[in-house]
């Protein structure tokens, strides 16, 4: 059973002869009481400070779950932004070397019909040199034959032409 201040005060003690006295005890009594009358108020702010400080607390708590839950959210999307951003990366790198890849065989192929057209234009050239090789030929012989002619056998081998008179 807790004692109140109140109980203390109003404690009587028997008396016997030669017994205490009243005046100092009654005196002792009321220090007693105003002592715990002290250190229940004391008591009492230290338990609503206590409280407040639990509030407080609780709500720093609360904060540093929240950001320890932001942090881990940031974590996850910072993650997920990195992996997709290496997709992409991936991507665009497969993209670019698909791209290349396609862009070298149109070179080659483009490579291999510009030599076939340069082959094609070489022998044309050839058959042409050879043709007017030819030709050049015929009219050195043709003139070496004119020019072993004899003047005479000029007139008589060449043939008449219409409107001509002999």
């Amino acid at each position: 059973m807790a004692i109140t201040p109140m109980d203390i005060r109003k404690k009587t003690f028997s008396t016997h002869r030669g017994g205490l006295d009243k005046a100092e005890v009654e005196e002792f009594i009321g220090e007693l009481a105003t002592e715990i009358e002290n250190l229940r108020k004391e008591r009492a702010q230290l338990t609503e400070k206590a409280e407040e400080l639990a509030k407080h607390l609780k709500a720093y708590e609360d904060t540093e779950q929240l950001l320890k839950d932001t942090l881990v959210t940031a974590q996850k999307a910072t993650n997920q932004l990195r992996d997709d951003a290496k997709k992409e990366a991936q991507l665009i790198i497969e993209k670019a070397k698909l791209e290349a890849e396609q862009i070298k065989r149109n070179a080659e192929q483009q490579t291999r019909g510009t030599g076939e057209e340069l082959r094609a234009l070489e022998a044309k050239r050839l058959a042409l040199s050879e043709e007017v090789a030819a030709v050049a030929r015929t009219y050195l012989a043709l003139a070496e034959r004119m020019s072993n002619r004899k003047p005479n056998a000029e007139t008589a081998d060449s043939p008449k032409r219409p409107g001509d008179k002999s």
